[in-house]
């Protein structure tokens, strides 16, 4: 495809156009939101220039399927970022939701009034048919939580957090161990434990109180500050 042929988005790099209901091997593709997906090949990379508000906080959810048995990565970055290396690794190796599909966070601060969001493949897989396939993609303001006479912690109900995709099907979004996340999607918390956690939503899962929630989905190995 040219760098220009998805609407709003460049392309570098094998990137593939895949319809819902594509056939590889004995493998179909299916696309939880809307018909079509993008699958990124070795080295493949799209990415899109935003307005947003200097200075303030955003968390990026995307939506993420793996299509082969290697190990698989994406690389979420921004630009411009005066932070050195400030960019989130996602392994993808490990699956979490039952329909093969899983949504990240990962957040920044903007340090420009326009900023370049980019989701790269860094692997050199030798089957090129293989590569992360990338379907929703979103963008929210974090705002920061205020302390309150009724309760002293921070965002103490997770209210605040990364955008959750609507549809029927959804099983949640993966928010990264703090080593791989400066910027947490949760404000006023930090993911201290090596693991991953989950957040979730009311529409999909039983919360008591409010409309957010987290899963510790490591178990024991979880763990939030």
């Amino acid at each position: 495809m040219s760098a220009k042929a998805i609407p709003n988005w460049e392309i570098s790099g094998y990137v593939e156009y895949i319809k819902s209901g594509h056939k590889q091997g004995d493998m179909l593709l299916i696309v939880p939101e809307g018909a079509f997906a993008v699958r990124l090949g070795n080295e493949a990379l799209i990415k899109q220039k935003i307005e947003v508000v200097k200075g303030d906080f955003y968390s990026l959810t995307f939506s993420t399927a793996r299509t082969c048995a290697q190990e698989e990565r994406l690389n979420v970055s921004v630009s411009p970022n005066n932070e050195k290396n400030d960019f989130g690794l996602f392994p993808i190796q490990t699956m979490y939701s039952s329909n093969g599909w899983d949504s990240y966070a990962w957040a920044f601060q903007a340090d420009a009034h326009v900023i370049e969001i980019s989701i790269h493949n860094p692997g050199v897989e030798e089957d090129a048919a293989c590569g992360p396939l990338i379907d929703s993609v979103a963008l929210k303001t974090l705002y920061n939580p205020k302390r309150t006479r009724a309760n002293l912690l921070k965002n103490g109900n997770f209210e605040e957090g990364p955008y959750i995709f609507p549809r029927p099907t959804s099983e949640g979004v993966i928010i990264p161990p703090h080593i791989e996340d400066d910027h947490s999607p949760l404000p006023g918390w930090i993911i201290e434990s090596l693991k991953a956690i989950k957040y979730i939503d009311s529409e999909h899962f039983s919360v008591p109180k409010g409309k957010r929630a987290i899963e510790l989905i490591a178990g024991k190995e979880s763990a939030v500050a």
